[in-house]
């Protein structure tokens, strides 16, 4: 499910900016604070396409992508049950 997720995710990125290739890249398993998580990349002849699009994935995988994370604290386990919306952060109005 999430595979094909990405996937759709890279295809609506490829059809909104003129990009010659795209990698996105997400573990699985066991993931400690200040590991890295993801790797999105993005080219294109152009720089301005290849980091908006860069952004826009990044943004989508955190708010929309269905991934299932556990947490784990001094208090005890619990489940993510909401992602925060990255595209509304940090925007001004």
């Amino acid at each position: 499910m999430t595979e094909q997720y990405l996937q759709k995710r890279e295809q609506q990125a490829r059809e909104q900016w003129p990009l010659l290739d795209c990698l996105i890249v997400h573990r699985v398993g066991d993931i400690y604070p200040g590991d890295a998580i993801v790797v999105i990349a993005c080219w294109s002849a152009h720089r301005r396409a290849a980091l908006d699009s860069c952004n826009w994935l990044i943004e989508e995988l955190k708010y929309r992508a269905p991934f299932w994370k556990q947490e784990f604290s001094p208090e005890g386990a619990h489940w993510v049950e909401e992602n925060t919306d990255g595209h509304s952060q940090g925007k001004k109005t």
